[in-house]
């Protein structure tokens, strides 16, 4: 048997090699690094699809980025290696495709958390359908805005602070009005979120609907809509598709309840 001795100064110097071998590889892990193995470990349902990923797992993009229903397009992220040894995947992100782009700070947790920080963001309305599936609407206009804190974790927490303005909106069904510009507040409450909007006084529209969003994806909906010139009878008739007979305002007051999770939403009308 051959034994094989090395000196207390040799044994440094492997020890040394093999740490610079060790974080030679990890350098250049390459960016399928992240979608093949540590995607999956903290996004097991597969929510969050990158396809096309190139460069490296700290510095990468992706050609195809989609979360859930929601086509983002192209993906650059820069990963921080502090944030991958304490137990989360924390990204600088931005994204661009033909009709909206965003960025930044996102972090997927282990333990199935996700949050986001100062997340600058700008799409259609039209992306939004989906959630109004049970709303006899259809809405178009540009949402730009902030999201300066999101927390979300599945069935247990909706958290949203942020402020985003939804511009040119317009009801393209059922009929055809241009509403001007809203104003959408989220701050925190409980573990869910309220959301309060209201028209920039220069639509033909006066609104005021608050929304109470809960951590499991449980919502209410109430609040007015009103026409600012009553004479426009178009109007009038399309807020009666949202809410109820008017009251002596001329205010039309609504009342829904649903949940995120279903296909269709509940909801009854009030008369006020």
């Amino acid at each position: 048997m051959i034994s094989l001795k090395l000196s207390k100064k040799n044994r440094r110097l492997v020890y040394v090699g093999l740490g610079f071998y060790l974080a030679f590889l990890l350098i250049t892990l390459p960016a399928s690094f992240l979608t093949r193995y540590i995607l999956p470990s903290v996004d097991p349902a597969g929510v969050v699809k990158l396809q096309s990923v190139r460069g490296s797992l700290w510095s990468g993009q992706a050609n195809d980025t989609r979360i859930g229903k929601f086509y983002l397009g192209a993906l650059d992220w820069d990963l921080s290696s502090l944030g991958l040894l304490l137990g989360n995947i924390n990204l600088d992100v931005e994204f661009k495709s033909d009709i909206a782009n965003g960025l930044g700070e996102v972090s997927l947790g282990f333990g199935g958390s996700t949050s986001a920080n100062d997340v600058e963001l700008n799409f259609p309305a039209e992306m939004l359908q989906p959630f109004f599936s049970g709303f006899p609407i259809s809405i178009s206009g540009d949402l730009r805005g902030t999201i300066n804190e999101l927390n979300y974790v599945q069935f247990e927490q909706l958290q949203a602070d942020g402020r985003i303005v939804w511009q040119e909106a317009a009801l393209r069904a059922p009929q055809n009005i241009e509403l001007g510009d809203f104003l959408i507040e989220m701050s925190p409450h409980n573990q869910g979120t309220k959301i309060k909007i209201t028209d920039e006084n220069q639509g033909p529209v006066k609104t005021e609907l608050n929304i109470k969003l809960s951590g499991n994806g449980k919502y209410t909906v109430n609040g007015w809509m009103q026409a600012r010139d009553q004479s426009q009878q178009h109007i009038t008739e399309a807020l009666r598709f949202i809410g109820a007979r008017a009251d002596s305002s001329g205010r039309f007051w609504v009342s829904y309840n649903g949940s995120l999770g279903q296909k269709s939403i509940s909801g009854q009308r009030k008369i006020r």
